[in-house]
């Protein structure tokens, strides 16, 4: 709980209830970075040769607010069902680098992910890491930092965005046999990640064989819903995924996003 929230405990609630749904807005907000839409311009660019369609500042930010759209468009259109096709579509959607963008540039997710990183030691997989700009502020802790993805626009990008920001991060293809068999971690995260995988068990189970005891796994979309507007790759889980961690020795602590393995 942080200090805006333990304060506004003690209001009375005719204030509490108001402030809180201030609080809500302000902290839904997004708020833009800089460096990352260049990086996003300057990329976009470089794969893009025609100069004639080279992207602007102000064009990348507008993608950045309706790439989710365009990514739902494209999923409704192409309408992937089997594993395979589900991996194609990440594989060639040009989009997502985008998506996430913008949503990582939400107020409350910046400080989640702050939060993730503190929390973070020792060798570290960022399990579905998207652009790859978590990695990087993993990174600047100095603690060893595994990227884990399927091949992709977002693969790109983080590649692309490493060796511009210098830094040595591992980049393991996930569609491809999942993580490889001799690499263990301290620390494995999966932000918003687990529902968008067609077979939840195998990565749950991948995760788990990989995680050293003790080590602590940050996970989310664990109980997601399934499909909706924005995003229909959504995937419902059709087991309790909470059951199934306890089952390969992972056990929730007293946050609902970080657990630990005991085995």
């Amino acid at each position: 709980m942080n200090v805006v929230e333990k304060i506004g405990n003690r209001l009375p609630k005719p204030i509490r209830m108001p402030l809180a749904r201030l609080y809500q807005k302000w902290n839904a907000r997004t708020v833009l970075n800089k460096e990352m839409i260049e990086d996003l311009t300057e990329f976009y660019n470089k794969s893009f040769m025609n100069s004639e369609y080279k992207l602007s500042y102000e064009e990348t930010i507008n993608l950045c607010k309706v790439a989710v759209r365009i990514n739902a468009d494209l999923w409704s259109i192409l309408n992937p069902k089997t594993e395979e096709e589900i991996k194609t579509f990440y594989e060639i959607v040009p989009y997502y680098p985008f998506e996430l963008a913008y949503w990582h540039m939400k107020r409350w997710q910046k400080k989640f992910r702050e939060c993730v990183v503190s929390l973070s030691s020792g060798n570290v997989l960022d399990y579905g890491g998207g652009m790859g700009d978590l990695c990087i502020e993993l990174a600047k802790t100095e603690l060893n930092v595994s990227y884990g993805d399927v091949q992709g626009k977002n693969w790109e990008f983080a590649k692309w965005l490493f060796e511009k920001k210098g830094y040595n991060i591992k980049m393991i293809d996930l569609g491809n046999g999942g993580i490889p068999k001799n690499m263990m971690f301290d620390t494995i995260i999966s932000i918003d990640t687990i529902e968008h995988v067609p077979n939840p068990k195998v990565a749950l189970e991948d995760i788990a064989t990989h995680l050293k005891n003790n080590g602590k796994l940050v996970i989310t979309a664990l109980n997601c819903p399934g499909k909706t507007a924005n995003n229909p790759m959504h995937l419902t889980m059709e087991f309790d995924a909470d059951e199934y961690l306890n089952s390969l020795g992972i056990f929730k602590t007293d946050l609902d996003w970080l657990w630990t393995k005991k085995v």
